[in-house]
């Protein structure tokens, strides 16, 4: 057994406690609060009050309302421009995975020179070394991405349809709070998204481990475990805060601690990548749609790792050939919360769109350096054309 880890989040964690903002030991005097630009009154709401808790620690807030579901470099270097010119000191990050995502490239930014994508370590990214960023204060309103507690931005370039990760250690939120009162109105759908990108960051951080890092196997375990018991909880009672709660620490906290520890597998860039080039397309959607094929298509060659994590989700890996417990188990789920049948087409993706999308992937992103295996154009196509529907 090995642990190799660094978690270096202040996490301030429970329903309610987004009210300690006020008395928290903020890391400056000037915040930045990249956000969306939401018309529902209850993101309006929730952006008055912590401007209000922000006041209440003699700290003035400068706020950026621009920030889109997959935010893009284009945002970042106008967020960043806002924050150099008030004098910003650190950026706080409010809302979901976009929202903090996009703090931190600006974070970022405010202590690097030249451009963001000089910093991005794949595709067209000049792939230079991170070195800095202003500290980062993330308050989440979801449960999904794990961006509260770990060390990565993922931000899109329009013009090329690159949706890339960046990644530092710089690049850790400094204190999250993750306050689960305030994820009771998010919509049915955004929360099976979300719920199933923490259950897919957790897997997959398990696959890659190999049972190595005992850590990853606890966080991924205790991930998984909550999502299957707790998303259908909330699925049909939105307003369930148990269910919150548990979804909450299971996305933002253990499925994080994975991420922070290993890597994913391509699983997650094919995702990106379908997301880069059809922004519209929910990235947990782009998961679902692909998942099943793709665990189909990587048993041969990691099956007992897929068979190990089959086993999380409840299924017994006798009577099935070896590795297709995991598929198994994600085809009942899905059935279970009604996604199955999500189809391509009905996202806008085209039938001749699917070479483009492996081409990008392969070529442009690259897989080859991510997994225990090496998928090939071929592959990533054929795993894209018999997921489409």
């Amino acid at each position: 057994m090995m642990i190799d880890a660094q978690m270096p989040t202040r996490i301030v964690f429970g329903a309610g406690r987004l009210d300690e903002l006020a008395s928290l030991d903020l890391p400056g005097s000037h915040a930045l609060v990249c956000t969306t630009g939401s018309a529902r009154p209850e993101r309006k709401a929730l952006l008055g009050r912590v401007i209000r808790l922000l006041d209440g620690a003699e700290v003035e807030a400068t706020v950026y309302e621009g920030i889109t579901p997959n935010p893009t470099i284009g945002e970042v270097r106008e967020a960043c421009a806002l924050a150099k010119e008030r004098g910003c000191d650190f950026v706080v990050g409010l809302g979901g995975g976009s929202s903090i995502d996009a703090a931190k490239a600006v974070a970022m930014m405010m202590r690097q020179d030249g451009d963001l994508w000089d910093y991005a370590y794949t595709g067209s990214g000049g792939k230079k070394d991170i070195v800095d960023a202003a500290p980062v204060v993330a308050i989440s309103t979801t449960a999904g991405t794990g961006t509260e507690t770990d060390p990565y931005s993922v931000i899109t370039k329009t013009e090329t349809g690159e949706k890339l990760d960046f990644a530092a250690d710089a690049l850790y939120p400094t204190v999250s709070i993750i306050d689960p009162e305030l994820m009771l109105s998010l919509p049915r759908d955004q929360t099976i998204y979300q719920g199933i990108d923490a259950l897919f960051h957790a897997a997959e951080c398990a696959i890659t481990n190999r049972g190595v890092n005992r850590l990853v196997d606890v966080f991924a375990l205790e991930s998984i475990s909550s999502v299957l018991t707790w998303l259908p909880v909330v699925v049909e009672d939105p307003s369930n805060i148990e269910g919150r709660t548990m979804l909450a620490y299971a996305a933002d906290i253990c499925s994080g601690y994975t991420q922070s520890l290993i890597n994913t597998t391509s699983h997650h860039i094919i995702a990106q990548t379908i997301g880069g080039m059809f922004p519209s397309v929910a990235h947990g959607a782009s998961l679902i749609m692909i998942a099943e094929e793709y665990y189909r298509r990587i048993a041969a060659f990691v099956p007992d790792e897929l068979d190990r994590v089959g086993m999380y989700l409840g299924v017994d890996s006798c009577g099935y050939p070896a590795g297709q417990s995991f598929a198994v188990g994600l085809a009942g789920f899905f059935d279970r919360l009604g996604v199955r049948g999500l189809s391509m087409a009905d996202c806008g993706i085209a039938w001749d769109d699917l070479p483009a999308i492996a081409d990008a992937a392969v070529n442009r992103t690259g897989i080859a350096d991510v997994d225990l295996y090496t998928l090939t154009e071929e592959d990533v196509l054929g795993i894209l054309q018999r997921s489409y529907r």
